[in-house]
């Protein structure tokens, strides 16, 4: 687990938020695959996505910290 994602796990849990998937990323995941672009977010993604929607993290914050994240997980590889 990268430290982002550690960090965002800790944040969910203290704010109470969890990902749950609505019809639009469902959507999106489907045209996305028709493209061929093969989209995988992990959890910390799902969790960045939920963080946002709630309103507990910007947008501008949420880009940061999804770009830190696969950053380190690149590093990790």
């Amino acid at each position: 687990m990268t430290e982002t994602a550690r960090y965002v796990a800790e944040l969910a849990r203290r704010e109470g938020i969890e990902y749950s998937a609505t019809y639009a990323d469902e959507w999106a995941t489907a045209v996305t695959g028709l493209l061929g672009d093969e989209v995988t977010p992990d959890a910390t993604d799902d969790l960045l996505v939920a963080l946002t929607r709630a309103g507990k993290l910007s947008p501008r914050d949420m880009v940061a910290l999804v770009i830190a994240h696969h950053r380190e997980l690149k590093q990790h590889v």
